[in-house]
């Protein structure tokens, strides 16, 4: 209880406790495997942990994650005064060599028509109909996976137009555009949700289908299951292509358009400096493409 009130500014959904949880109880075995007391850790120690970490050739990311959870344990431990000082600071992960960096994957604007177009749409087929509003919300809106599983009804304004996220580290509203706001009207109008089950969101608008959790929300691991699908059937299905790719698809479709870095940076909830990062690589994606296109000619 103590560590979430420094989190997510003490409102930390489900998932980020879960996750914190399960970094800092991993820690705390690798100590007692390693009869250290946590409390007594000394930086150079500590150092022990993130290489074990690494050689278990984990990626960067998740060490990073679980580094930083870590982290935040011994934050909250020096806040309280059982610490002097913090001694995991500075213990970072090395940076991602250059070719560890792969380029930056998005669909042009022609691709993400034919990815849609691929779903066949009889206004019947509820998992049809589910899997392209949630295309519809990571492509055209920009949303994550896990926004897109957190969504509930009540957070739908039909009126206004609005759709309330609940974001990563916060929240904020958007105002889809009309045809996506149809799409998912259509969507919720026949989809079935058992409203016995219990959700700490509320009334979920993505719902099951198979008879485990009918009606009740879909997980993120069917999210991704359902969009590779479709992803697949559309040819566009390679290594670390999923659903965050849709995400960048949208970035891509806003830069195309010119929009300034700050309006982008507001509408994919990022800060100014990660969309220019990301400009960046969408740049050199295009100049990629030109040369790629420009090679088919017979010079």
């Amino acid at each position: 209880k103590i560590l979430e009130r420094y989190l997510s500014h003490g409102e930390p959904s489900p998932d980020t406790l879960r996750n914190y949880y399960s970094a800092i109880d991993n820690y705390l075995q690798w100590c007692r495997y390693n009869k250290r007391h946590p409390l007594k850790i000394t930086e150079y120690e500590f150092t022990y942990y993130r290489d074990m970490l690494v050689q278990l050739k984990m990626k960067k990311g998740s060490i990073k994650s679980k580094l930083n959870a870590v982290r935040q344990f011994y934050n909250v431990a020096v806040k309280l005064k059982l610490l002097a000082e913090n001694p995991t600071d500075g213990i970072g992960v090395k940076a991602y060599e250059p070719n560890d960096i792969s380029p930056l994957k998005f669909l042009q604007a022609a691709q993400l028509e034919h990815l849609l177009n691929v779903i066949p749409d009889d206004g019947k087929n509820v998992e049809n109909i589910r899997d392209k509003a949630m295309i519809m919300l990571m492509a055209l809106e920009g949303l994550r996976t896990v926004e897109v599983y957190r969504m509930s009804v009540a957070d739908v304004d039909w009126q206004v137009k609005t759709i309330y996220i609940h974001g990563k580290g916060h929240n904020d509203f958007i105002y889809p555009r009309h045809d996506v706001m149809a799409y998912l009207k259509q969507y919720i109008k026949l989809r079935y949700a058992d409203k016995q089950k219990k959700d700490p969101y509320g009334e979920p608008v993505f719902t099951a289908l198979g008879n485990r959790n009918k009606g009740g929300r879909m997980n993120r691991r069917s999210i991704r299951r359902s969009i590779d699908k479709w992803l697949e059937i559309a040819g566009f299905k390679k290594a670390g292509i999923s659903c965050h790719m849709l995400r960048h698809t949208c970035a891509s479709l806003l830069f195309a358009k010119k929009l300034q870095v700050e309006i982008i940076a507001s509408i994919l909830g990022h800060s100014p400096e990660v969309c220019r990062k990301t400009y960046i690589h969408f740049c050199q994606a295009q100049r990629a493409e030109a040369i790629h296109q420009i090679a088919e000619f017979n010079i």
